[in-house]
């Protein structure tokens, strides 16, 4: 069983029918295997979205080349790293706006959902030399989730072709949060 094509898979039924009416049943039935089979690789419905979430990180990763980021400022290497990220989800968002609004996600889920993007955050600052040995580098991780969260929202209901409200929102975020830590830091010096 080839886990990423079970995971699209199941973001088809999920777009159909919602998320609550999704089961692991469903998707062995249009997979075409045991329930057992499926229930080795997903223990759970939710097991899916956690899957989900390391697909899309290996997509992003995948697409990474790290020589573009030496040249460009931190704000923008993180610009382009959550874009490239929406950009990865795109043909899922319709999906995932599905399972957002739904009434029955579980809050733990999301916590180890947040807690994948957390880890993949981590890895985006440090390829963008965002990190500067300092006591503020425990909270950059933090914001970003922040900022990654706020920009999602717009993400989800962003119907322009080139994601320009995304972009927008994106930059504008990025670029107070720079103004902070800039403030933050001049502080610290005095």
């Amino acid at each position: 069983m080839k886990k990423n094509r079970v995971i699209i898979n199941a973001f088809k039924i999920i777009e159909k029918n919602g998320w609550d009416k999704f089961s692991l049943a469903e998707l062995a039935r249009a997979e075409k295997i045991s329930l057992l089979e499926l229930k080795k690789v997903f223990n759970s419905k939710n097991s899916i979205l956690i899957h989900f979430s390391k697909m899309i990180d290996e997509n992003v990763e995948e697409n990474i080349d790290i020589t573009d980021l030496k040249d460009s400022s931190v704000k923008d290497n993180i610009f382009e790293l959550l874009m490239l990220r929406f950009e990865v989800m795109l043909p899922y968002r319709k999906t995932l706006k599905k399972i957002f609004e739904s009434k029955k996600l579980d809050p733990i889920i999301l916590k180890k959902i947040a807690t994948n993007i957390l880890n993949s955050l981590d890895f985006y600052l440090e390829i963008s030399n965002a990190y500067s040995d300092n006591f503020f580098d425990f909270f950059k991780k933090n914001v970003t989730l922040l900022i990654y969260s706020y920009v999602f929202k717009e993400w989800l209901n962003d119907n322009t072709e080139d994601l320009s409200k995304t972009m927008s929102k994106l930059d504008n975020v990025l670029t107070y949060s720079e103004k902070m830590l800039k403030k933050i830091n001049s502080f610290l010096a005095v």
